[in-house]
């Protein structure tokens, strides 16, 4: 192995061609030691989140590339495969939605039938581990730092079909957190999903900010451009140098994003019917499902009269 990180890393350039050898190497190896399976997480999410450009954005194409050497019979090729997918789609700024789904399935087959499951192996079918949650809330949550905490509505609904499936069973004492909360950030997310800018916006606005050269030289350019002292003073109130400007307009952004956020976290009627619709498809509502009750309760602002009904029903 050290011969092999020598041999890639020597030069100091990862390049596509190691890429595809790392693959290829993978895919051949019958029996994996910890050493290569470290390698091949390492390397990879070194290449596809640090030596991207920009850096920490998946696109379309790489997706489809690793979902062609990640996938064997359509499922998840193995252990090491899945824990890449894990790093990627964690740190990750923008991934594509199909890597994200590809980890929440392994899950989900793990939970539901866990003599194909890629990892935890001689564990009970139907029962939620730490691990499992672990895996969730990782995935779903991604890069922290960017602030994407939106949950979507196929998380949502897997999350639901894993609390409908294991319903009663000795689940880890993380999940009904976990649950409560992706559940009532899917329906009343304080804020409008981020917005991440795509991979040519972020290298335009790298650039502009390697180009800023201090307010002396923007001096330099007005008084160069000035043909006079009151177009020269013009200029200087037009700079917004101690960024008054920048503060109210920012302000008023702000303003306009706790009208948003208001109206987010109230659930509707499209909201209320979903959740509804979810908690009546069982004979029995959950604990689990009684605390995402409770927590919209106390949490939401404005509840559709729907949703309401069910909780006075439910004494909650």
């Amino acid at each position: 192995m050290l011969a092999l990180r020598r041999a890639i890393y020597g030069g100091g350039n990862l390049d596509a061609g190691h890429v595809d050898a790392i693959f290829r190497l993978d895919q051949r190896i019958r029996e994996k030691c910890e050493p290569w399976n470290e390698f091949y997480v390492d390397s990879l999410t070194d290449f596809f989140i640090w030596r991207s450009d920009p850096p920490n954005y998946i696109s379309e194409d790489q997706g489809e590339y690793l979902i062609r050497n990640l996938l064997r019979d359509n499922k998840i090729a193995g252990i090491t495969e899945l824990e890449l997918l894990v790093n990627l789609t964690h740190w990750a700024v923008s991934t594509p939605d199909q890597l994200k789904a590809l980890v929440l399935e392994a899950v989900r087959d793990s939970v539901l039938t866990p003599d194909d499951a890629l990892y935890a192996t001689d564990r009970k079918a139907g029962v939620i581990t730490p691990v499992d949650v672990g895996m969730i809330r990782r995935t779903i949550y991604g890069r922290g730092g960017f602030g994407d905490y939106t949950v979507s509505l196929a998380e949502a609904e897997l999350i639901f079909e894993l609390e409908d499936a294991t319903a009663g069973a000795d689940n880890a004492d993380g999940w009904q957190d976990l649950f409560v909360k992706a559940i009532a950030n899917y329906l009343m997310f304080p804020r409008s999903a981020p917005v991440v800018p795509a991979a040519v916006e972020y290298k335009r606005r790298e650039k502009w900010l390697e180009e800023q050269r201090g307010v002396g030289n923007l001096l330099k350019e007005i008084s160069k451009n000035a043909v006079s002292l009151d177009k020269l003073k013009d200029g200087w109130a037009n700079m917004d140098t101690f960024g008054s400007k920048d503060r109210r307009a920012e302000a008023e952004r702000e303003e306009q994003r706790i009208g948003e956020a208001l109206s987010r976290e109230s659930i509707d009627a499209r909201e209320a019917r979903w959740l509804t619709d979810k908690i009546s498809a069982n004979k029995t509502v959950t604990e689990n499902e009684r605390a995402l009750l409770r927590f919209i309760r106390k949490n939401a602002p404005q509840i559709d009269p729907n949703l309401k009904s069910l909780m006075d029903t439910l004494d909650i």
